[in-house]
């Protein structure tokens, strides 16, 4: 967001961030009145405001009768309003969002381990926006890629883009050779009973949204290397992700 609102001033907005847990007390005193004054305002679904509940009502309350407001998050909006634009129903922003995360999950691979990518096996679970992408990148690099999918065109897709595909259910029998396991669906895939097939030296990472696709604590028991990324990709690539934003609101229409 930080970025988002940089570029807009970079393009001749004025641009304010707010409510981010940074400011002093008279910064979030006065932000229901920078609200209020807004043309525009792009906040996420449901609302991450630090130090206060501020829904997404909230908001719709103190803004002005004119005021266009971009929803950005994977949370559908419960007001129907004509002033909202949500631009997550944006394909495009979702296959860039999708690209953005795939990089930063690789990016947190190689940080973690010792290993090149071409040198390493790797198994994609969830052949969605980001799982295909991530696959496909992995391929790219040269790395052995097997994705595992509950649905058989998407294993086939996943054949097409030089992976290899085994259904959710062969899964543990294709654990023990990964070097890198990667979770993307947004159920626990990942439990205590599939994870006591992982190889002990691959790196696990959660990549789902909650309720998270891998049993953190099963892991760690079995002294397995998991952990999540959250806040991918604006943690990993923040100026990408506020221009993948920005288009997003250009092909919308654009703030005033």
């Amino acid at each position: 967001m930080a970025s988002l609102a940089e570029q807009l001033r970079r393009s001749g907005h004025r641009a304010q961030q707010l409510l981010t847990g940074g400011e002093d007390a008279r910064a979030v005193m006065e932000a229901p009145d920078h609200i209020r004054g807004a043309s525009g305002i792009v906040v996420n679904c449901p609302p991450r405001v630090r130090g206060t509940r501020m829904s997404l009502g909230d908001v719709l309350a103190l803004a002005g009768r004119e005021a266009r407001i971009f929803l950005c998050g994977p949370k559908s909006p419960e007001t129907v309003d004509k002033k909202i634009t949500d631009l997550w129903a944006d394909e495009a922003l979702q296959r860039d969002n999708a690209r953005l995360t795939a990089e930063g999950a690789v990016a947190a691979i190689m940080r973690a381990g010792s290993r090149s990518i071409g040198d390493m096996a790797c198994a994609v679970i969830g052949w969605g926006r980001v799982g295909s992408a991530l696959g496909e990148l992995l391929v790219a690099m040269g790395a052995r890629v097997v994705v595992a999918s509950r649905t058989r065109a998407h294993r086939n897709r996943a054949i097409e883009r030089g992976a290899e595909a085994v259904s959710l259910e062969a899964l543990p029998e294709v654990l023990p050779g990964m070097d890198a396991v990667f979770s993307t669906p947004p159920s626990t895939v990942l439990n205590e009973e599939v994870l006591s097939r992982v190889n002990p030296e691959a790196l696990i990472v959660d990549l789902a949204s909650p309720p998270y696709g891998v049993d953190l604590h099963a892991a760690w028991a079995l002294g397995l290397r998991a952990w999540r990324e959250p806040g991918l990709p604006g943690r990993y690539c923040p100026e990408s992700a506020g221009m993948a934003l920005l288009r997003a609101i250009e092909r919308a229409g654009g703030l005033q």
